[in-house]
């Protein structure tokens, strides 16, 4: 996505006004409506989105464009199309059918030229740049961030430097921000810790193939119940994916290998019978050699009974041939089959291992700041600092037209374009670092 200037500002009261004036009665409401964050799995096309437009085969003919502030999109020899509203594949269908017919010329590599017809199957159209996040209030940082897909309020307050607290006194020696700044980074890393020790117990519940192995405990983690218990259902959701696959592939080795035992069976139950046809034959033939020689039936019945026997025996062969054969599809669909389960095993041994070094390394992290932390709490003079600080998140977002203010939680994921005001506040009791 382009970069942009950032301009600074200070929080956005001053400019929409107080936020309870804007969400009336209505508060709650929106908040339950939106704080899951959007159910689609991409977003309507706004004015500052970028697109790009790629042609198969036509590299040098791509197209970069971005949305205007009148919601069209300019692309060139293609035209301009309307795109405020609009989603991509709607986008991409108009621009396939205005093409259709367009006449493209191109040169060879001996410099001759070559016409194209298009038909429009060749347009493809994808998303390179979403509308930044604009975060100010209580923040390291204010200004503007990128936005990308999934993307929580929490997660833009760490883009921006965490927030800073007004109830630290400014005659104290420890840098508010930077303390603030060790408290959101200890938070990243009990929420990377605790993510690592679900990815290393699922890993070994699919290596053991034992679901019955209990996962990481409360005790054992920084992060609240709710996360752990959001991140061990996470990794359940993979495993019933990856069981699922695993399964599809073993039925096709079960499968394939019954289908050749089955056809084994049957070449073997005709090699059985050709190999009684050819002594047959073979008996027969010896018969009439013997009346042959002693005269009593003409020679050509000798030449005829030879080549019976001839084709007894290539059929036998051809048999034979196709009952190696399908041994050794046999073998192969044995020797895959082990394969795909070593691979299967090393897949999550590494897996558990790179997650075991997150762990380890999300440890390293929490200790080293938990120092810094101590030593700034004592020097300030309470113990409880750390936990003390908390923000609320208000959205201000274009909804039909109209700004409106939203309050949101921390995890609540973000559109392209929002506005976010972060105010810290005081809150009581003992809470999580990551909640």
């Amino acid at each position: 996505m382009t970069n942009r200037s950032k301009t600074e500002f200070r929080g956005f009261s001053g400019w929409f006004g107080h936020p309870s004036g804007l969400l009336g009665a209505c508060a709650c409401a929106a908040l339950l409506a939106f704080s899951a964050g959007p159910a689609r799995a991409d977003f309507d096309l706004e004015p500052g989105d970028q697109v790009t437009v790629s042609l198969t085969g036509l590299a040098d003919l791509s197209i970069d464009a971005t949305i205007d502030a009148h919601g069209n999109v300019n692309l060139q020899w293609l035209g301009e199309f309307p795109a405020q509203g609009q989603s991509l594949d709607r986008l991409e269908q108009m621009v396939r059918q205005e093409a259709a017919g367009k006449i493209v010329k191109q040169y060879d590599t001996n410099g001759e030229i070559y016409i194209i017809q298009l038909d429009g199957d060749e347009i493809e159209i994808t998303r390179n740049g979403y509308r930044p996040i604009i975060i100010g209030g209580d923040v390291a940082r204010t200004g503007q961030i990128d936005f990308r897909p999934t993307i929580t309020a929490r997660e833009a307050v760490a883009l921006a430097g965490g927030v800073r607290s007004r109830l630290l006194a400014d005659d104290v020696t420890i840098d508010p921000i930077q303390l603030l700044r060790w408290q959101t980074a200890y938070g990243q890393a009990a929420l990377q810790h605790a993510h690592g020790l679900a990815q290393i117990w699922r890993a070994s519940t699919e290596i053991l193939q034992d679901e019955d192995l209990p996962p990481p405990a409360p005790h054992q983690v920084k992060v609240s119940a709710k996360v752990l218990t959001e991140l061990i259902e996470e990794q359940i959701k993979i495993r019933k994916i990856n069981q699922e696959n695993e399964a599809g592939e073993r039925a096709f080795f079960e499968d394939a290998a019954e289908q050749a035992t089955e056809r084994e069976s049957i070449l073997e139950e005709q090699k059985f019978e050709l190999g009684k046809a050819l002594a047959a034959d073979e008996e027969e033939e010896a018969r009439v050699i013997s009346l042959t020689e002693r005269g009593l039936t003409a020679g050509s019945r000798l030449a005829d009974t030879r080549r019976t026997t001839v084709l007894s025996a290539t059929r036998l062969l051809e048999v034979e041939e196709d009952l190696a054969a399908t041994g050794l599809v046999l073998t192969r669909l044995k020797r895959d089959r082990e394969q795909y389960e070593q691979e299967r095993t090393l897949r999550l041994l590494q897996e558990r291992r790179a997650a075991g070094l997150e762990v380890r390394d999300a440890s390293v992290q929490m200790d080293t700041i938990s120092k810094y932390l101590a030593g700034a709490s004592s020097e300030i003079g309470t113990e409880d600092l750390i936990t003390d600080i908390d923000y609320e998140v208000t959205i201000y977002r274009v909804v039909d037209g109209q700004l409106q203010a939203l309050p949101a939680e921390k995890l609540t994921r973000l559109l392209p374009g929002d506005s976010l005001d972060i105010a810290v506040q005081e809150v009581a009791g003992d809470v999580p670092l990551t909640e």
